[in-house]
């Protein structure tokens, strides 16, 4: 391991010229390459997002960070590659490495039923606890559906309004399921905030002081946090977030993430993305054959085309003939795509919504493309 990744991140990044950035620290490498600062400046035209934050990490573990755009719709001020964002379903990465890891140490097994650790949680009326695997959560296999019609479609009413996990379930099982568990992928939040409750009923702990003391703490992510209860505010510096419901389009920057939890409340940034990302694809985070059980996909088109998915892991083809593990996040009112090699290169896009182009997904693949690539 690291020292680096271990005792401590690198000082935040700062901005680089165009758009309005300014000159990084000394301790980072040379900015981003103009192929990189083309494909976010295409992709700022085309899709019309406020603001933008890259990372990019190379092999040798050194940043490099760009930030466009602006913090606030109507105002001047420059957005900056280390602000803090909403990171929606990168969330569910780091719960699967603690689910993991708890395999690492005997206390779960993947393919042991969901009952097991969460007796009576799985209150549906057509699947219990009993029928569904633990390794089923984590690859989206369960069937469970999701509650994103009842919140994702009211996002006004919902905006600060709490939420406990075990109701948010509630919620989700009002549904009927998707598929018969194991027949098929079918992505839901459900999923993983069952993880995050059998993570706490495992460990007997906080999910979020699991998160902590298991991954926060050792890799140095201190701008990376899961939000207390109730909390609606990001702690740091960050752009402002927008939902086009209205014209103009509506401030949702401040809300309760609690509907999300384990499956897509935490605040991070593009660096410290870049960071966790990559130790995991090199291993630093789980034992060689348990990060193989991760590795292990199915095909996953409707979650990202040309992707298949694994344990809380999208694996995609890069141009230049690698594969790229990572995952996606879409919060209300930001986007947050990230992948990372197994030699250690990585890449975040973060990008605050003004609407949204359905090509535009493309163009952020590509541009974490270009930036892994052309290291």
């Amino acid at each position: 391991m690291r020292y680096r990744r271990i005792f401590g991140a690198l000082t935040a990044a700062v901005l680089i010229a165009g758009s309005g950035v300014v000159a990084g620290s000394p301790a980072r490498t040379s900015v981003p390459t103009s192929d990189v600062r083309a494909a976010l400046a295409e992709t700022m035209e085309l899709d019309g997002w406020p603001a933008a934050l890259v990372a990019v990490r190379d092999d040798r573990d050194r940043v490099k960070t760009l930030a466009a755009g602006v913090l606030e719709l109507g105002k001047t001020k420059k957005a900056r590659a280390g602000d803090q964002v909403r990171i929606g379903s990168n969330t569910k990465t780091f719960t699967a490495v603690i689910v993991m890891q708890l395999v690492d140490e005997g206390l779960v097994s993947l393919d042991e039923p969901v009952e097991t650790y969460l007796p009576g949680v799985i209150r549906h009326p057509e699947v219990t606890g009993a029928d569904i695997t633990v390794r089923q959560l984590l690859q989206h296999t369960s069937g469970l559906p999701d509650m994103s019609n009842d919140i994702g479609q009211n996002l006004i009413p919902w905006q600060h309004r709490y939420i406990s996990p075990r109701a948010s379930l509630d919620l989700a099982f009002t549904n009927p399921v998707e598929n018969a568990p194991g027949a098929a992928l079918s992505y839901s939040n459900a999923n993983f905030i069952l993880a995050g409750l059998l993570v706490e009923a495992v460990a007997g702990r906080p999910f979020a002081e699991e998160l902590e003391r298991r991954l926060l703490e050792p890799l140095g992510l201190d701008d990376t946090y899961f939000p207390e209860q109730g909390e609606e505010e990001i702690r740091g510096k960050h752009p402002r977030s927008y939902i086009p419901l209205a014209d103009p389009p509506i401030d949702y920057t401040d809300f309760d993430p609690s509907w999300a939890h384990a499956a897509g409340a935490m605040v991070s940034t593009a660096e410290d993305m870049t960071t966790f990302f990559s130790a995991l694809a090199e291993g630093e985070l789980l034992p060689a054959p348990l990060l193989a059980e991760m590795q292990q996909t199915i095909p996953a088109d409707s979650i990202w085309p040309g992707a298949a998915y694994g344990l809380g892991l999208i694996a995609f083809e890069l141009s230049c003939g690698v594969t790229a593990w990572g995952h996606g996040g879409d919060a209300p009112g930001t986007v947050s795509r990230v992948a990372a090699t197994e030699d250690g290169r990585a890449a975040a896009i973060v990008v605050t919504k003004n609407g949204r182009k359905a090509e535009s997904e493309q163009r952020l693949r590509d541009l974490i493309d270009t930036a892994i690539c052309e290291l």
